[in-house]
This record gives C-alpha cells, sequence and structure tokens, in this order.
C-alpha cells in the first residue's frame, strides 16, 4: 500500500512531544514507555516489585520472586484511571479529561514442594498485566494573530513544488479522497495556487485577520502482556526465575484542529480529524534472581530482553471539513463544500524496544513492615523499527532516517523508586512509595524537563484464606505540544502542558 512517512502535523501520542511530526520514533517510544503497573499492593509500594516475591506482579516482573510462594494463588485486580492535561496556548488555559476502567492484573500461581533428595522448590505462574495504558487527553484553544494551520500546509505545498494541476493528481473524485492534507485543502478551496504560477506560492482567503484555533485528542488503547513464568528457591536463600513474555498491542489516537476566522466573508472555519489505529504482537524473555543476604536482607537483579513487534500494523484515516461562506467562482459562488477524505494508509513495521535491567533491595523489620527500593535502566536509544514490506532498498531509507532520529533524540534513562509497608496488626498493613520516571529524551531534542513524578498510598488486609488491597497512585509531569511549524518560528506557538495521572486499583485473592 502506499505509504506517507510524514503524515499530519497534529498526530499526539500519549505524553507529548513536541515536535508533532508524526514519526516513528515517537510511537517507538510510547509504545515502550510504562509506569507502575501491577497488584494493587505492588502500586502502593511505588512499583518496587523487583526484590519483593511472593506476588502476582512478579509473574511479568521479576518471576524469582515466584520462589518465595509456599502456596497456591489466584488473583486479580480492577482501577479506575483519571487523567488531565492542563494547556497554556496563547495565554489561554483549557483542561482535558479521561477516565478509564480497566484491569490491570490477574494471575494464578501454582507452588510445588521441595523435590525428592534436594533443597529446591518452586512455583509457576501465568497471567495477564497491562504494561502501557492510552488515556492522557488534549484540550487547548486560543486565538491566534500570526497563522493558521493552512499555512503550514501552504509551506508543505510549496516546499514538494505542488501545482493546481499536481494537486489535482492527488485527488480522487469517484471516492472523493485526497492523498496528502494539502490537496486535502486544495480540493477544500482552503488553499489556492498563485494566480501568476498556478503554483506556489499558495494562498489562503484574508490571512490577516485572527485565527480562533481549538486542538482536541482523545486516546484508547493498552500494551498488554500475557506471562508465563517460573521461580525457583535454592535453600531459602537464592531465588531464580525466568518469564516468557507475550505482548499485544491494540492502540487508537484520534485527532481534530478546528479554526474559525472571524470576519471572512469567503471561508468561516475548518475541521480536520485523523485516527490511527496500531495493532501487533510481541515476544520477550526475563531472568530474574532475589538472594537472600541476611535473613532481613535481600537484593534483586532481573533482566528482560527488548520485545521484538514482527508485524505492527497501522491504518491512518482522515477527513478536511471546510465551512464556506461563499467562494467566487465564474459565474457566481459557491456555498457549500462537502467534506474531503484522506485516502486509507495501511502499512505494516517491526519495532524493537529498550532492553531493560532493574535492580533492588529491601530490609524487613521482622514482621513489622519493610523499606524496599527499585532502579530501572532503560536504553531508549537502542530502540529500532523497519519494514520488510518496502524491500531491501526502501526498507534501508526507513531505517536510516528513523533509527538515526532515535540515537539522536533519546538516551538512557534510572527509574528510581521506593516504598515502605508497615504492619498495624496481624491483619492489617499501610503502605507509601514515590518514583521518578526519566523522560528519555536527550539535551538534543530541547530544554523540557518532561520527567515523571509519582507518590502513591495503600492498605491491605491478609487472612490465612484471603487478602484485598487498594491503592492509590498519582504522577504528575511536564511537556510541551505545538500544532504546526512554519519557517519563521515567530509565526507559530507552542503549548505549555501539565500532566496530572491517578489511578485507583482494588484487588484481592484467595490462597490454597
Amino acid at each position: 500500500m502506499k505509504r506517507i512517512f510524514q503524515i499530519f502535523s497534529l498526530i499526539l501520542v500519549s505524553y507529548i512531544a513536541h515536535a508533532q511530526v508524526y514519526t516513528y520514533p515517537m510511537l517507538a517510544k510510547q509504545f515502550s514507555t510504562s509506569y507502575v503497573t501491577g497488584s494493587a499492593r505492588m502500586q502502593g509500594l511505588g512499583g518496587t516489585q523487583s526484590v519483593l516475591g511472593a506476588d502476582l506482579s512478579s509473574i511479568a516482573g521479576n518471576a524469582a520472586g515466584l520462589g518465595f510462594y509456599s502456596r497456591s494463588e489466584v488473583g486479580l485486580n480492577f482501577a479506575l484511571n483519571s487523567s488531565q492535561t492542563d494547556a497554556d496556548y496563547l495565554s489561554q488555559s483549557t483542561s482535558g479529561t479521561n477516565n478509564l476502567f480497566h484491569m490491570p492484573n490477574f494471575g494464578i500461581v501454582i507452588s510445588g514442594d521441595y523435590l525428592s533428595s534436594s533443597s529446591w522448590r518452586g512455583a509457576f505462574g501465568i497471567g495477564y498485566s497491562r504494561q502501557v495504558i492510552l488515556t492522557q487527553p488534549l484540550n487547548m484553544e486560543g486565538t491566534n494573530n500570526r497563522s493558521s494551520y493552512l499555512d503550514h500546509l501552504i509551506q508543505k505545498a510549496g516546499d514538494k513544488g505542488a501545482t493546481g494541476a499536481s494537486l489535482d493528481n492527488e485527488f480522487d473524485p469517484v471516492y472523493n479522497t485526497a492523498d496528502s492534507p494539502e490537496a486535502a485543502a486544495y480540493q477544500a478551496y482552503l488553499i489556492n495556487p498563485n494566480a501568476k504560477t498556478g503554483g506556489a506560492p499558495f494562498e489562503r482567503y484574508l490571512p490577516n485577520l485572527p485565527t480562533q484555533q481549538f486542538g482536541y485528542a482523545v486516546n484508547s488503547g493498552s500494551v498488554s502482556q500475557w506471562d508465563i513464568s517460573y521461580g525457583a528457591a535454592y535453600q531459602e536463600q537464592l531465588y531464580v526465575g525466568l518469564g516468557l513474555h507475550f505482548t499485544k498491542l491494540n492502540t487508537s489516537q484520534s485527532q481534530l484542529w478546528e479554526e474559525r476566522y472571524a470576519g471572512n466573508n469567503f471561508v468561516e472555519g475548518f475541521t480536520y480529524e485523523e485516527q490511527l489505529i496500531t495493532t501487533g504482537s510481541g515476544i520477550s524473555a526475563s531472568l530474574g534472581v532475589i538472594y537472600k543476604l541476611k535473613p532481613n536482607l535481600r537484593v534483586a537483579l532481573n533482566v528482560q530482553s527488548p520485545t521484538y513487534y514482527d508485524n505492527i500494523k497501522e491504518q491512518l484515516t482522515g477527513s478536511m471539513s471546510p465551512q464556506i461562506s461563499e467562494i467566487p467562482v465564474t459565474g457566481g459562488y459557491i456555498t457549500n463544500v462537502k467534506p474531503v477524505k484522506l485516502t486509507p494508509n495501511e502499512f505494516t513495521y517491526q519495532l524493537v524496544t529498550p532492553f531493560r535491567i532493574s535492580g533492588g533491595m529491601a530490609y524487613f523489620f521482622g514482621k513489622r513492615g519493610l523499606l524496599s527500593a527499585d532502579v530501572e535502566m532503560l536504553n531508549y536509544a537502542g530502540m529500532s523499527v523497519a519494514s520488510a514490506e518496502l524491500g531491501p532498498y526502501a526498507n534501508q531509507q526507513f531505517k536510516d532516517k528513523y533509527n538515526s532520529q532515535i540515537s539522536k533524540n533519546y538516551q538512557t534513562v534510572l527509574n528510581m523508586k521506593v516504598g515502605a509497608e508497615f504492619r498495624v496488626s496481624s491483619a492489617w498493613t499501610l503502605r507509601g512509595g514515590a518514583a521518578i520516571y526519566g523522560s528519555g529524551f536527550s539535551s538534543t531534542y530541547d530544554s523540557i524537563d518532561r520527567n515523571q513524578f509519582q507518590v502513591s498510598g495503600g492498605l491491605g488486609y491478609r487472612s490465612s484464606a484471603y487478602y484485598v488491597d487498594f491503592a492509590v497512585v498519582q504522577r504528575t509531569g511536564k511537556d510541551a505540544y505545538t500544532p504546526y511549524t512554519l519557517k519563521n518560528a515567530a509565526d507559530y506557538a507552542s503549548a505549555a502542558l501539565t500532566l496530572t495521572n491517578t489511578q485507583f486499583t482494588l484487588g484481592g485473592g484467595i490462597f490454597f
């Protein structure tokens, strides 16, 4: 199928980046970035799951933790995720919210006895976990006295040497579809070729009028995993585990950009919409170790291979809907123009996510509580994309272009997490945690601090037969969003964003 490598500059990825051209490096990072996951207990503890065993989170995390199980368990967790984005664009503040009810984790662990004439015993686990969820919304607006998104399309038409005739060639009148946003804008009478040249510089009606601009985005979907893991214990001191992880990618990102022109007798405005649907599956493996230095002190190390997605499929659709007053033509006026659709684009590609390594330490105060800490390293610069669909030469160009952007704009990060648990009675415990997640962007990208900061808390009840846990996690951070760019930086603006994500998780399980 035909492929547009750079499509609409409004494409928005979760945890929005500043250069709003749709690129595979952005999507690669989006599909590779996860925050606190797992059971309600581990969420309350700040996500310090590499060193704490005997929890369903060990199935997807450090499988060595399964070696702590002395009895079998089945459990599940439900969560309500609330995301808010506060935007400041052209001195106007707006807010967007989105709520999602989902199941972050469930699983079953089958514990085994000691092997005959051996100091080893183990446990097998199978579970489901959501590693990435797309919920961050966008709602922005402002009055722009310098430019319009149409100026961006005019610039694109000029850069590729387009003429009215060539943009006509990008249009299919039978299906009313255009191959590019600038061709759609031309067919919708929003931009016009120069009367003398028949092409550049393209023009729009009454460009000096102020432009009221509105931007919206709704993201949905997730990156989820089915995990199969085994953990073993040797003399209750050394714990080792191996996991196999089957990843499913299923996301939908819908964007809308709207402009209104007060006082324009020709064009009142337009609405441009796009939807990107992405699906795929991948596989990875993990190997973990936990070691008790002392009965109350343990350390951990877990290594997870990159996830390899063999066949990510994406489909992009869109439409340009003009609001026309009256367009002068020979013999009269045009007062109604129907929406022009973008030619649907389908494409397949391959993705390799970052290598991950995490380590942790935990100190136990007898049966009264514990302190835990985790450090996770991700090499975002090691991500890579390719497309076997393109053929050898085009695929090499594809890889050279986007993988060089990855190595330039991304870097290795350290995610640091701490947690504490205090047993207030024989059955009840209180938990708290905090974490810092590195942005993954290098200094060559821009100077914005996109690190994410997280705090969490929770409580749990545990009996000899079952348990119930509750946790609340809040994560905040900064970002920026540029809806379009022009050659003169003074002619366009960016929105300053404050991101807030709050999740409430309730979970429980039974022992058998």
